[in-house]
């Protein structure tokens, strides 16, 4: 079964093709929207060690509306392949500034804050503890009890919030 669609990128349609669970997307839309020469990168990629294997050729509708072979990569490669191009393009610095801003922040931003909130959920768990120790002793500190509780609950969703944000992580294009 296949399913086909498109996605704007620089005022360029980037044809995707679903076949059997596998996204294909056209090189050459791709080489149009970041103002780089297809012909060359299409050659770099036949003679390239690993990305060569991978290369197909798809039928799918051109951006003219007519069926068209294409020449494709899997989706799982294409982020990285145009992140390894190398291009005076305006369009591919543009892009690649965004590759820059996404890594920074999932692996500064996101991980470091969910490593503090693990601390915090650690630190307030201890609490929760040595107060329900104590609370064997008095009852005084049950309302304690109930705050850091609370506490917990809110750091547990906002760990939950990063955790969809990094598995709904946005794509490139």
């Amino acid at each position: 079964m296949t399913h086909t669609k498109f996605l704007q990128f620089n005022g360029k349609n980037i044809v995707f093709l679903s076949v059997n669970g596998t996204y294909w997307v056209a090189i050459k839309p791709i080489c149009e929207a970041l103002n780089i020469d297809y012909i060359r990168q299409f050659k770099n990629l036949k003679e390239h060690q690993k990305l060569s294997q991978l290369l197909s050729e798809q039928t799918m509708v051109a951006t003219d509306k007519k069926m068209r072979k294409m020449i494709c990569l899997p989706e799982k490669y294409i982020y990285g392949w145009i992140f390894s191009l190398n291009s005076d393009s305006e369009e591919l610095w543009e892009y690649k500034l965004t590759c820059y801003d996404i890594l920074y922040n999932h692996f500064h931003g996101i991980i470091t804050n969910r490593k503090e909130l693990l601390l915090n959920k650690m630190d307030v768990d201890t609490k929760i503890h040595n107060i329900k120790e104590e609370l064997k002793e008095s009852e005084g500190k049950y309302l304690e009890l109930q705050e850091l509780e609370i506490q917990r609950k809110a750091i547990n969703k906002d760990l939950k919030a990063i955790d969809v944000e990094l598995i709904e992580q946005p794509k490139l294009f």
